[in-house]
């Protein structure tokens, strides 16, 4: 798998009272992500503060079952946040299979796990403090996670839990600066791993070793490998997908911009 430079997104000045369901496709190209898709994995990261004047409107397109785990946030900065993730996962599916939105059959398994019900397609979702990576593959099991690059800085506390053996001493070479960030690539390669072998943080970080470039066993003895990549999303978050190392994987951040754009 490699990352290929996104040219999917462009740039555009909405007007403020365009519903989301309609601003949501002109940030793109007609038909470009099921054109995409044929061929390629695709990962697009949103910035919520670009989309936050569509707060209020997101809430139109999510089911019953993503309104209330949205209510169930205690706050209320998290539970417009958690509207807007759910609701820029469901456009961009929309857009990828030419469904409405609410005819997309999204659901969640036992761990939680976003899936696609009836049909051959994989999707990921992840979120973290003001990003959302949607992810989206027709050619076997996908995962993707985000972090803010700021949490570096919370890395060293939690290296036993995330280092396996020879990356728990690799690691440990490193110089202060460079170990943080160290250990959040990796947590963020294996938090997308385990999100495309579908079983989250049920398995410990710990209890498997994740080779940069290499493919690995998606599963213990089973055939299906899968290559965990770094994407270059920008200098603000680090971001990985895990998905078919015969498949490219096409990244981009999506926007629409101007001020007409802003609440």
């Amino acid at each position: 798998m490699s990352f290929v430079a996104a040219q999917l997104p462009h740039r555009v000045q909405p007007p403020l009272k365009m519903p989301l369901a309609s601003a949501f496709p002109q940030g793109f190209g007609s038909g470009c992500f099921s054109e995409l898709l044929r061929q390629n994995a695709l990962v697009a990261v949103f910035a919520l503060n670009d989309w936050r004047a569509w707060t209020v409107d997101s809430l139109g397109i999510l089911d019953a079952h993503e309104h209330e785990r949205v209510r169930r946030q205690r706050r209320e900065r998290d539970r417009d946040r958690l509207a807007l993730a759910y609701a820029l996962h469901r456009l961009l599916l929309a857009q990828a299979l030419g469904l409405v939105p609410a005819r997309v059959p999204l659901a969640r398994d036992a761990h939680g796990r976003p899936l696609l019900e009836g049909l051959q397609v994989d999707t990921s979702l992840s979120h973290s403090d003001g990003h959302v990576a949607v992810a989206v593959s027709l050619h076997g099991p996908i995962g993707v996670d985000i972090e803010p690059v700021q949490r570096v800085d919370a890395m060293a506390d939690i290296a036993e839990r995330i280092c396996h053996g020879d990356e728990r001493t690799r690691i440990a070479g490193r110089r202060d600066a460079g170990r943080g960030a160290a250990l959040l690539d990796l947590w963020v390669r294996k938090e997308a791993f385990l999100k495309a072998a579908g079983v989250g943080l049920a398995r410990e970080m710990d209890t498997f070793a994740l080779p940069e470039g290499e493919p690995t066993a998606l599963h213990p003895g089973r055939f299906m490998r899968v290559r965990t990549d770094l994407l270059d999303l920008g200098p603000d978050v680090v971001c990985a997908v895990s998905c078919r190392p015969d498949i490219v994987c096409v990244a981009g951040r999506p926007w629409p911009m101007g001020e007409s754009a802003q609440p």
